[in-house]
């Protein structure tokens, strides 16, 4: 199989989708809905298949490079490998935020018994205070 078997209207319908997409994520960017900082897997996988969708000859390659028999197979390996390198991320900043969140609820509780203390010592001076005035 070679790149030129691939329909015109194929290779302009990739090249749509993977715009859009693109499009997609730097509009998620400017509404603030997507962090740069987590943005940055995203922009790479459409970065590739802006690649793909330009040069269809980078996929057969891939798949001679990689000793697959058929193009298709090269896609669905990236796409799983893209898929756990997601997944390893989200992973990452899930037990971040849960770390975070933890050490938060730890502080607050400390906060919380420092002002019933501060509470009852102020209760207790102002008995002291009315005892004092009523002796």
């Amino acid at each position: 199989m070679n790149w030129q078997s691939i329909s015109p209207i194929l290779r302009v319908g990739l090249l749509l989708g993977a715009v859009c997409y693109l499009a997609l994520i730097l509009w998620l960017l400017k509404k603030k809905k997507l962090t740069v900082r987590y943005s940055i897997i995203w922009l790479i996988s459409a970065g590739v298949l802006l690649v793909f969708a330009v040069f269809p000859y980078v996929v057969l390659v891939l798949t001679d490079l990689l000793g697959m028999a058929v193009p298709v197979n090269v896609v669905f390996l990236l796409v799983i490998a893209f898929i756990l390198l997601l997944l390893l991320s989200l992973s990452s900043i899930v037990s971040g935020f849960a770390e975070k969140i933890k050490r938060l609820a730890q502080e607050n509780a400390l906060l919380e018994e420092r002002v019933r203390r501060l509470e009852a010592q102020l209760a207790a001076q102002d008995k002291q205070t009315e005892n004092e005035k009523t002796s």
